[in-house]
């Protein structure tokens, strides 16, 4: 038991003025006998034994009242744990993600654990609130009640380790009971996660249950094209096996055009197939039927018209000479030139956006310098060393060690392919490891700075990038090598002209990084912008050259269809979409849980009430200290 106001039980010492009192009211009596009298001296004797009993019973009723009256006013309490004891601060973090809107038991996850949080916080109780994107500190009902209830969807689902860290951040006393409530439906948390209460923080886990885990969403679309036909091809999901066949539907801005149905087969994947060969689309629009999540029913996408990719081969041979690089690039995607270095205009580097030196003999100052500005602005190179090409050739190239070191006469065989490398990105469906290998008679030795792309057997590099400029062990010369007649020449020439101008892809996620290249000349204080009907961004922008590099890693932030202006100028179209990570459903393992779990909101603060709760005796002293004054008044007027 513990006392509120333990120093009022001083007044106790109180207690010894009725007792004195009672003291000194006791008279000792003087036996006077009479031989006549004795019948009176029974009575007499008999009366003064029932006065002293009642006045002792009067004393103990008095100071057992007064004892009482004096606990009461102390205010005796007995807690029901240790923490009741301490200040108690709380923080609840009420999970906004996506997967929040599926359905309860009468409405969405989200607008249920609003409701029924808001039933169990106090009118005048103080609180901290955050959610995947906002946070509110030390705040009251009234004072939060309108952003309270405008609380929506969030794209981002926070880490156990980011919530409780910001958690952490929000509680203002460290010698206070730290209590973070965790409302969220558990599904998608990262894999291995092990919830339990870390340091002194007590957690308590609402988990809200959904009726259905059931949801159909657009995974993903991508654009197929071969000659004058394209074709797009959407990925819908299905979180369960289900025979029900969903409708897709193919908008051009908000125009339908087709509509298709995706036919699962007891699969959790559909594909479905659109023609765009008859129509010039520029902001497309997939959707499906509304179901319970809607924040993926919906992608968008952009085709911009592709211009064509300036390829320019510089060859060291007589103007005579036909190299094998036409063979690839003669297509309608490229815009392919080569000429003899001996007969060149210097000046068409700077149109192209890659740039090939087929095995050049000599280099002269000028080819150097007009190289050093085409890669300041962002181009792309590729040497196809000469068989006299010594270490020290390319030095003078803008941020290149030598590329070449020494030189061996060595035949060695091309073995290895580091599928890694975005050059060969949905080039081979699986890893090969046994191919016709070329070869070669002559190896330079590139610097090891490079990133290997194709290796010798030796694990010497064959092909090697960095920074944008690609360098071949060896002269491709069928003398040299027989490179040119492997499987693999194609796609290594053909994805290293791609990736020199890459077009925007059909769409990009929020919130990923993503790197456009489009050509601008700016002024001083010029930026691009992306602009749709609702709002208008300035993305982050790099000026590289006379081009701008932008990265929508940061903005927007929201989905749709987007405009990158150059004032009133558009430069192209551009789409985003939210991550689909959250259609996923992943429920969480519920045995890796070491806290405190609940199945609803009013559950977990009544569990928090009854461990902080204390049992006040005040009232009960009260009671006994009237009770025994009552007894002392019915003794004075009953006991004779």
């Amino acid at each position: 038991m513990i006392f509120e106001n333990p120093e009022v039980l001083y007044f106790l010492f109180l207690l010894l003025i009725p007792l004195l009192v009672h003291l000194f009211q006791l008279r000792k009596y003087k036996t006077t006998k009479f031989s006549n009298v004795a019948l009176l001296e029974r009575i007499k004797l008999q009366s003064r034994k029932s006065s002293t009993i009642k006045k002792w019973l009067i004393l103990s009723t008095r100071l057992l009242g007064l004892v009482f009256l004096v606990l009461a006013f102390a205010k005796p309490f007995i807690p029901s744990t240790e923490t009741a004891l301490k200040d108690n601060e709380i923080v609840i973090y009420l999970d906004n993600s996506f997967s929040m809107e599926l359905q309860g038991e009468r409405m969405t996850l989200l607008e249920e654990a609003k409701q029924n949080l808001w039933n169990q916080l106090g009118k005048e109780q103080r609180f901290s609130l955050f959610t995947n994107d906002k946070s509110w500190k030390n705040v009251t009902k009234s004072s939060i009640k309108a952003d309270f209830f405008s609380i929506d969807f969030a794209p981002v689902q926070l880490s156990f380790e980011n919530i409780v860290l910001q958690a952490e951040s929000l509680f203002q006393k460290p010698e206070s009971n730290h209590s973070l409530f965790m409302i969220s439906d558990a599904l998608n948390f990262e894999d291995g996660v092990r919830l339990k209460s870390p340091g002194n923080l007590e957690l308590f886990l609402i988990l809200e249950q959904a009726f259905s885990l059931e949801n159909f969403s657009i995974d993903s679309a991508k654009l197929r094209t071969s000659n004058s036909t394209k074709i797009i091809q959407a990925e819908i999901r299905s979180n369960a096996q289900t025979g029900q066949d969903i409708t897709v539907s193919l908008y051009d801005n908000n125009e339908l055009i087709a509509k298709t149905k995706a036919i699962f087969e007891e699969s959790l994947s559909a594909q479905v197939d659109f023609n765009l060969s008859t129509r010039d689309f520029k902001n497309g629009k997939l959707e499906i039927e509304s179901d319970v999540m809607s924040y993926d029913n919906v992608l968008f996408f952009s085709l911009n018209k592709e211009k064509r990719i300036k390829v320019l081969a510089l060859n060291g041979q007589s103007s005579a000479y036909k190299s094998f690089l036409p063979s690839i690039y003669q297509t309608d995607l490229f815009d392919f030139d080569e000429y003899s270095i001996n007969s060149f205009d210097y000046s068409k580097i700077s149109e192209a956006s890659l740039v090939i030196l087929n095995e050049l003999e000599n280099i002269n100052p000028i080819l150097i310098s007009r190289l050093r500005d085409f890669q300041n602005n962002g181009g792309t190179l590729v040497i196809i060393p000469h068989v006299s090409t010594t270490p020290g050739y390319f030095k003078q190239l803008e941020g290149l060690p030598n590329i070449y070191e020494n030189s061996t006469t060595t035949s060695r065989e091309v073995t290895g392919i580091n599928f890694e490398h975005p050059l060969f990105e949905n080039v081979f469906s699986e890893k090969i490891q046994n191919f016709d290998y070329p070869s070669s008679s002559l190896v330079l030795d590139i610097h090891p700075s490079f990133t290997p792309i194709l290796k010798f057997s030796n694990g010497q590099a064959f092909l090697a990038e960095k920074n944008q400029v690609y360098s071949f062990a060896s002269p491709l010369n069928t003398d040299i090598s027989n490179f040119i007649n492997s499987p693999l020449i194609v796609p290594v020439f053909y994805n290293i002209a791609l990736q020199s101008s890459p077009s925007p892809q059909l769409y990009s996620i929020i919130g990923q990084k993503n790197l456009i290249k489009v050509k601008a000349n700016l002024g001083k204080d010029e930026v691009l912008k992306l602009k749709n009907e609702n709002q208008q961004v300035i993305p982050q922008q790099t000026r590289i050259g006379n081009s701008i590099q932008i990265n929508t890693q940061y903005q927007p932030k929201s989905p749709g269809h987007y405009q990158l202006s150059q004032d009133d100028s558009v430069l192209m179209n551009l789409s985003f979409n939210h991550d689909r990570n959250e259609s996923q459903l992943n429920p969480l393992d519920l045995s890796s849980l070491e806290t405190k779990s609940f199945s609803s909101i009013p559950e977990a603060f009544n569990s928090f009430t009854e461990e902080r709760k204390i049992l006040e005796l005040w009232v009960w002293m009260l009671i006994f200290a009237f009770g025994f004054f009552l007894v002392e008044l019915l003794i004075l007027r009953f006991l004779k």
